[in-house]
Order: structure tokens, then sequence, then C-alpha cells
């Protein structure tokens, strides 16, 4: 017959996160923000950029017409 012996911190899961898996964690959250930040700056500069030239394009004799040929070659 064979028994086993489990010492209490071997059965119990840590509850307890490492240091370092605490600042890792702070980390990725920063450069999560921070990439979130700037995806939305530059979705608003897009924004205002599309509503701008569809302003330009509605009002001023400046934009070409739909029949005039593109400026450059596709």
């Amino acid at each position: 017959m064979t028994a086993a012996v489990f010492s209490s911190h071997v059965a119990s899961p840590v509850s307890a996160p490492s240091r370092l898996s605490q600042v890792a964690t702070r980390v990725m959250n920063a450069l999560i923000e921070s990439r979130v930040r700037s995806a939305a700056r530059e979705l608003r500069r897009h924004e205002a950029l599309m509503s701008d030239l569809g302003r330009r394009q509605d009002h001023s004799p400046l934009f070409l017409d739909q029949s005039d040929d593109l400026p450059f070659k596709l």
C-alpha cells in the first residue's frame, strides 16, 4: 500500500500573483490604452478629413468635376 503526502503549499493554488506579474500586467494595460488613444485620434483625424473633402467637393468649383480626368494614373 502506498500513501502520498502533499504539503499544504503544493496542494493549494497560489492566490497572490508575483510582483513581476503585476508589473507586466500594468505595462501591458498602459500600452493597450496608449494604442487605443492613438487609434481614436487617427480615426477622428480621418473622419475630419473625409468630411472636409466632402464639403469642399460639394461647394467648391476648384475640385474636379465627376466627368474630369483624374490628375494621376491609377
